[in-house]
């Protein structure tokens, strides 16, 4: 039999506060993840004459391996996302790997249209987060209903930026970028929801991880749109 206190028993107390702690969990990994990828774009920043070189040199295979880091690290961290101590490496891997291209790209946008641009898109980011998560918290709504909608625009984004990348079609990646911010903006309202109403308590990586990509997904694509006809 449960005690209630103030209307609310011992066992509902004690679920409240096992979410609050597992909401917080999943907040703290993505602003350590954040962290990683702050040091990293400084990395970036720092080796700028090094990645360059090698970029010029050649575009196409510099950017396959960079692709290849990406998917590798973050399966990686995907399948060992309950495994501890070797889901804060697999995290840490995939944060600093992301941080390190998102830094290489705010570079090249800054120096060749202007640093307005990289502030610009890092500000609605931050923006369309806050909104998403905000809206996510105080309606109360199950998102469960979008993941249809989050599968398609994600396999458009992948298969569509690989398409316009392997054959240089512009104005069809800006079209991609958009449908990115839109499907990854889902995404967040569907993770964000997931986490609220999970019972598992057990993967707060897991959830971080797919917050942490949907937002450098975003930010990559605002990048894109706000600069990519002025490049």
């Amino acid at each position: 039999m449960n005690v209630d206190i103030g209307g609310r028993s011992y066992a509902e107390q004690a679920g409240l506060q096992d979410r609050i702690a597992f909401v917080r969990s999943v907040y703290l990994w993505l602003m350590g993840g954040f962290a990683v990828a702050g040091l990293a774009a400084l990395a970036a920043w720092a080796t700028t004459s090094l990645w360059y070189a090698a970029l010029q040199s050649s575009p196409r295979m510099f950017m396959l391996l960079i692709f290849a880091a990406q998917m590798g690290a973050i399966f990686f961290a995907q399948a060992v996302s309950r495994k501890r101590p070797l889901n804060m490496l697999a995290y840490a891997l995939f944060t600093g790997i992301s941080g390190y291209v998102a830094g290489m790209v705010s570079i090249i946008y800054a120096t060749t249209i202007g640093p307005g641009v990289v502030f610009a898109a890092a500000g609605m980011t931050a923006g369309d987060f806050l909104v998403l998560t905000g809206v996510t918290f105080v309606s109360k709504k199950d998102f469960s209903f979008l993941r249809n909608f989050v599968i398609i625009g994600i396999s458009v984004m992948f298969f569509g930026g690989l398409i316009a990348w392997i054959f240089k079609l512009e104005g069809f990646s800006l079209i991609i970028s958009a449908v990115a911010v839109i499907a990854c903006s889902a995404k967040i309202l569907y993770d964000t929801s997931a986490m609220l109403r999970t019972q598992d308590y057990s993967d707060p990586a897991g959830f971080a991880l797919n917050l942490f990509v949907s937002l450098y997904n975003i930010f990559l694509s605002l990048l894109r749109l706000l600069g990519g006809r002025r490049n």
